[in-house]
């Protein structure tokens, strides 16, 4: 039987408690805790556990159980010193995939060196988004993967109207491969479409993309 996953995340401010809140709502166990008790309070019913205290307490964080997750989040930015011992003392329980947000590139540069796994810059990434989606008209989201790779979704452009996906050759020629297409914005998404599905107005695609050549190649405007 598979394992539930449990995450833990060391502070519940805007970013933390939002980042459980959705979590739970995906049925997985969530370990979180924070010094103010309100914050704690506020969403104490949708953690599996939710204990008020410090996270630079080893002690603390290994009765509160975070020895016993598979992720460790921190959730706050603010208090590099913090957010170091945070991870230190996660490694110490034996979590090694430890995510953590950094208010600059300084703080991320010590975290990323102490060993986390993932380091967030949500203002500095929310800005980058917004650009790429302001920057290309048609584009409605962007999601990078990693450093080479996104998932975008995109309206069909003009030039690909009534035109058999399979005739485009996107893969060869973009390395653009086609996972799905909706009809509409907030459509579900259909995954079992023919190769030779003829394009219409309208319809919007869901791909992977080759972030160097989406960058370089601007689909909306060569094809």
């Amino acid at each position: 039987m598979k394992k539930n996953r449990i995450i833990g995340i060391l502070g519940l401010g805007l970013f933390g408690s939002a980042l459980a809140r959705r979590l739970a709502s995906h049925g997985i166990e969530v370990i979180a805790c924070d010094i103010v008790p309100d914050h704690v309070n506020e969403i104490d019913e949708e953690l599996t556990i939710g204990a008020i205290g410090n996270f630079t307490d080893l002690d603390f964080m290994r009765e509160t159980g975070f020895g016993n997750c598979d992720i460790i989040v921190i959730g706050t930015g603010a208090n590099l010193e913090a957010s170091i011992l945070g991870v230190l003392n996660a490694q110490e329980l034996g979590v090694h995939k430890i995510y953590c947000k950094a208010k600059d590139q300084r703080s991320a540069k010590a975290l990323k060196a102490i060993g986390a796994y993932q380091v967030i810059l949500p203002e500095t990434e929310t800005g980058y988004h917004l650009g790429d989606l302001l920057a290309r008209q048609s584009v409605e989201d962007i999601v990078n993967l990693d450093e080479q790779t996104a998932i975008v979704e995109f309206y069909a452009p003009e030039q690909w109207w009534n035109k058999e996906m399979n005739h485009l050759k996107l893969r060869q020629e973009f390395d653009l491969n086609i996972i799905g297409l909706r009809q509409k914005p907030g459509e579900t998404l259909n995954t079992k479409f023919p190769a030779n599905y003829t394009f219409k107005a309208g319809d919007i695609i869901v791909a992977v993309a080759n972030i160097q050549i989406f960058d370089q190649v601007d689909y909306l405007e060569r094809i």
